[in-house]
């Protein structure tokens, strides 16, 4: 069910419909504000759409980042799993003493 939820963003206010859970559309709208907010204390006076232009371009880039170092654990944690497993085979192989 669609829902209203407003939110704040470079000082004006914004009306969305979603279906999104409220709260995580509001802390959505909260982490871009905090990304502005970090632009603007570098102290560059940059125009409005190529500040949202930089925040959703490190957004994304924080978000490939976070695919990659799962993808990459994933990665070494099947290595590690293959380990014990060959290890596991080769001590069932093993003649009882």
């Amino acid at each position: 069910m669609s829902q209203h939820v407003e939110i704040n963003l470079m000082g004006r206010s914004f009306t969305i419909m979603t279906d999104e859970d409220p709260a995580q559309v509001t802390a959505a709208a909260n982490l871009v504000q905090e990304h502005i907010d970090e632009i603007r204390q570098m102290g560059t006076t940059v125009g409005s759409d190529r500040l949202l232009t930089l925040v959703a371009l490190n957004l994304a880039g924080e978000l490939l980042k976070d695919k990659e170092g799962k993808v990459e654990g994933l990665d070494s944690l099947i290595s590690a799993f293959d380990g014990v497993v060959s290890q596991a085979e080769g001590l069932a192989k093993a003649p009882l003493r």
